[in-house]
């Protein structure tokens, strides 16, 4: 139907934005006044928590995503079994997020549409344990709003769904993702970053919704 067309080229339009998705800053640690993570549950000395987490970022930022995988894992593990406070360590999981973004941003001959759909699922889980743990963190709800944008473009593609059934799912996705901009926005974030990409993102999904009406 023509509102479909329109929202399937308007949503293209997300496509430089969506380019955006997972290269923002690496999160640092901002848990005690120092900056490292604390809690009564242990001791820096005993559980080396902010060496594991040093090492992951500078893998992460050398490309390394592989390895920084597996020490953003090891630090949960560790994390976990010494009972630490999530919302001390919610940038684990936000730059988890990003990797796994980056992975599910692969054009066609990189990565088939069900890893990109199983790295998405990945992003989307670990961004939302870190807004869970630390609902000020806007960049994360910004790379929830860009991924579920991105899944809302590949819609357009599904050619196993009905009009129907792609209008109403591409509906629910601008709506949560309009919320997720709005969640930025809250007064309790301060990433100026994350705020205007938020700002700009809502302006956007309003004029999709209005233009497929």
């Amino acid at each position: 139907s023509p509102s479909i067309f329109r929202r399937r080229c308007c949503v293209s339009h997300f496509h430089h934005r969506l380019e955006r998705l997972g290269r923002g800053p690496v999160h640092m640690l901002n848990g005690g006044d120092d900056g490292e993570p604390t809690s009564s549950k242990f001791s820096m000395e005993e559980v080396p928590l902010n060496q594991i987490f040093r090492k992951a970022v500078v893998l992460q930022r050398s490309g390394d995503r592989s390895g920084a995988l597996v020490e953003y894992e090891k630090f949960l593990n560790v994390a976990k079994s010494h009972e630490v406070d999530p919302s001390l360590y919610a940038e684990v999981h936000a730059n988890m997020g990003a990797i796994f973004a980056m992975r599910g941003k692969g054009n066609s001959n990189d990565i088939s549409h069900e890893q990109r759909t199983a790295t998405r699922t990945k992003a989307k889980e670990a961004f939302k344990e870190a807004v869970k743990y630390r609902p000020s963190l806007g960049s994360a709800w910004v790379n929830l709003a860009l991924i579920l944008l991105a899944e809302g473009k590949d819609m357009g593609n599904n050619s196993s769904s009905s009009a129907e059934e792609q209008s109403s799912a591409l509906e629910d996705v601008l709506k949560e993702a309009r919320q997720c901009c709005k969640r930025a926005l809250g007064m309790d974030n301060e990433e100026e970053r994350s705020r205007a990409l938020a700002n700009k993102l809502i302006g956007d999904i309003d004029t999709m919704v209005r233009q497929a009406k």
